[in-house]
């Protein structure tokens, strides 16, 4: 499957069976990370581009009820508003305290590369949708202060779950992750079902994310852009840790 020179991932999707043994595999262990960035890009893009797994996720649907609920967001839906290739070393370069500068700052730290999958095609409203959750969704956990490991995907998957309640597919999915940690994990249960409920008490009170011109707020700085847009007792990142020291 040929690759766009500069991304080691196609948007194109792989077979049912293949993205079956993903899901397996990332549910038998999600906190191993490093072993699981393969497996969760398939299981990704596969549910994200296959006819299949667009039935089940049903984007166009998500895309209009999100217009009835938040009209704001029709500009960036009609003129397909994407991001650019995101330069790391260009964000890091920004004042510190920025969102740019933290969201580099935490991708670097963590080995994040924002630009492994290529562009995904998004010519109707859900496959537009889709594509801009998909290539923003690392920015969510800077806004929201989630870290990223398992609990502050759960906190973001909170956070989703308030702006955009009638995303079935997402809740599925996430009960699945959680049916992991009851069976395997039970220790870790009360962590993740905390975050899930610190991030929708956030994502309840804030205005909608889905849609924002990330483009234009780089420069910004994180806190005055959490206030701005309603995130009111957000997370504690590592780099705003390291940055109040």
């Amino acid at each position: 499957m040929k690759v766009q020179e500069g991304y080691k991932y196609s948007s194109k999707p792989r077979g049912f069976f293949r993205a079956l043994l993903a899901t397996w595999r990332v549910l038998k262990d999600p906190e191993d990370l490093d072993a699981n960035v393969d497996e969760a890009a398939i299981i990704e893009i596969y549910f994200n581009r296959s006819k299949f797994g667009k039935k089940i996720a049903r984007w166009d649907l998500l895309a209009e009820e999100l217009l009835e609920d938040h009209p704001e967001v029709t500009e960036a839906m009609k003129t397909r508003r994407r991001l650019k290739r995101i330069d790391l070393q260009q964000l890091a370069a920004m004042p510190v305290g920025s969102f740019g500068h933290t969201f580099a700052s935490l991708s670097i730290d963590r080995g994040i590369d924002p630009n492994i999958v290529e562009p995904i095609p998004g010519e109707t409203d859900g496959d537009w949708l889709m594509a801009h959750l998909y290539e923003t969704h690392d920015f969510w956990h800077v806004l929201t202060g989630h870290y990223f490991n398992m609990d502050g995907e759960y906190g973001v998957s909170g956070f989703y779950m308030a702006q955009m309640p009638k995303f079935s597919f997402f809740a599925f999915f996430l009960s699945l992750l959680t049916l992991q940690h009851v069976w395997k994990k039970r220790d870790s249960l009360g962590g993740i079902v905390r975050a899930f409920c610190k991030g929708y008490d956030i994502g309840s009170k804030a205005k909608c994310v889905v849609g924002l011109d990330w483009e234009n707020i780089y420069h910004r700085n994180l806190n005055e852009l959490r206030e701005e847009l309603g995130i009111i007792e957000a997370g504690t990142l590592p780099a705003e840790l390291k940055l109040a020291a």
